[in-house]
């Protein structure tokens, strides 16, 4: 067995043994005070997570733990690369409409990175079969852009528990077909968690298998949330794992690396109606740094 193979599978099991540690396991009261999420079966892909352009650099998007329905939102992005990388720039428009038990939702990014520039278009819809189940299923593709997937697919279960049902588990799996001949496999499993005060906790884990070469590359992240809905939210996440490859260029990608992520999203809200999102993030690799801010206006009818 490899040096490399041990590396994988001791990352895989300190990630596993977080992800136990991190789940709540205290009971608590009041979960329509933190965010009028116990009056709503909806739950959505969590609007403030844009679409990962590699799928090694972060977790698939999942049904977040913020409700935002009937909503649309637009903004752009700037961030700034170490070691003559360059920079990231780019805009993007959201937005998601509830009809029946079905919250449909879609985006358009457009982005230049790593010289090149290109669009990426995505559409999904969360289904609430009942009070306890809901699933959600997205499709995406690009036009131009290498490090953009030439497809993406996710598909997500989810099943609330507890009292209050203030405890949330997520499984999930998806497909990504790169530029180039990578494909790559993931399953995911995490869990949300509503406290009695305005707290959400999240965490997840995400396994991924990277061809050609069946690269196995574990990755997981948490997050806490403060706020309310109609107030504001306060989001600081950290993600941490294995890359099995990311893209640079049309023909060039780094490969086999451990990457780190830091965010911090405050979506305010200004009027009844509508507020602003911005986003600082922060990634770090073994070949650069990346840091930079997102701004978006949203608004609800």
């Amino acid at each position: 067995m490899t040096a490399t193979l041990h590396r994988r599978l001791r990352s895989a099991a300190v990630l596993l043994l977080l992800g136990c540690a991190i789940v709540p396991r205290s009971q608590a009261q009041g979960l329509g005070a933190l965010s009028g999420a116990a009056s709503s079966n909806s739950v959505l892909p969590n609007p403030e997570q844009a679409s990962p352009q590699q799928p090694g650099a972060d977790v698939p998007p999942q049904p977040g733990s913020k409700p935002l329905t009937n909503y649309v939102e637009a903004g752009g992005d700037y961030l700034d690369l170490t070691n003559g990388f360059g920079y990231w720039a780019g805009g993007y428009a959201r937005g998601s409409v509830t009809k029946d038990n079905n919250v449909l939702n879609a985006e358009v990014n457009g982005q230049h990175e790593f010289g090149d520039a290109g669009v990426y278009l995505a559409a999904g819809d969360t289904y609430n079969f009942n009070s306890d189940w809901y699933g959600s299923m997205t499709a995406g593709s690009s036009v131009g852009g290498f490090f953009w997937p030439r497809f993406r697919g996710d598909g997500f279960i989810n099943k609330k528990w507890m009292g209050r049902k203030q405890l949330i588990t997520t499984f999930g799996f998806g497909y990504y077909a790169a530029k180039d001949v990578h494909r790559d496999h993931s399953f995911f499993g995490g869990s949300t968690y509503y406290f009695a005060k305005p707290w959400i906790v999240e965490e997840g884990i995400r396994f991924n298998v990277s061809n050609p070469g069946s690269v196995f590359s574990p990755a997981a992240f948490v997050a806490v949330t403060q706020g309310r809905n109609k107030q504001h939210y306060i989001t600081l996440r950290a993600g941490f794992g294995e890359e099995a490859f990311q893209l640079i260029g049309p023909t060039l990608a780094l490969s086999d690396f451990q990457s780190q992520t830091f965010t911090v999203t405050w979506r305010q809200w200004i009027g009844t109606n509508w507020g602003v999102n911005l986003v600082g993030d922060y990634y770090h690799n073994p070949y650069y740094q990346r840091g930079g801010t997102t701004l978006g206006f949203f608004r609800e009818f």
